[in-house]
């Protein structure tokens, strides 16, 4: 800062007292900081130290949830490869059973007669005591 700026700056505070110095009433409607009484001070050291606290009880717990969403995740991964999985599996087994069942080897099932007639297979009935 030049001496210039600094005359007139100096000169610009000296205006402003002597202007507050004839008009008193311009200070009131200016909003003072409101200075805390001793009184309403008393407990604030243990207030600070409870809220210390309880932000670092916070930062804990925050701390303790990300690594329960990170095993989440990690579990949700591997589940999903484990269906993919079972997917395959389901859909192998189907074609299995599909072909077992839809499947003519040539033979009659049982029960049924063949092509020449006579029965071919074994054909299960039950005996009931004295018949």
């Amino acid at each position: 800062m030049d001496r210039v700026t600094a005359l007139v700056a100096i000169a610009h505070l000296k205006l402003r007292l002597e202007l507050l110095e004839r008009h008193p009433q311009i200070l009131e409607g200016i909003d003072m900081i409101d200075i805390k009484r001793p009184i309403e001070l008393a407990g604030m050291r243990s207030r600070l130290a409870r809220a210390k606290k309880l932000e670092e009880g916070i930062a804990f717990t925050g701390k303790r949830y990300d690594q329960v969403m990170d095993a989440i995740d990690e579990q949700h991964t591997a589940l999903q490869g484990h269906v993919g999985q079972l997917e395959n599996e389901s859909a192998q087994l189907g074609q299995v059973l599909r072909s077992m069942v839809a499947g003519d080897n040539g033979a009659p099932n049982d029960g049924e007669a063949g092509s020449s007639g006579s029965e071919v297979g074994q054909v299960i009935t039950s005996k009931v005591d004295g018949q």
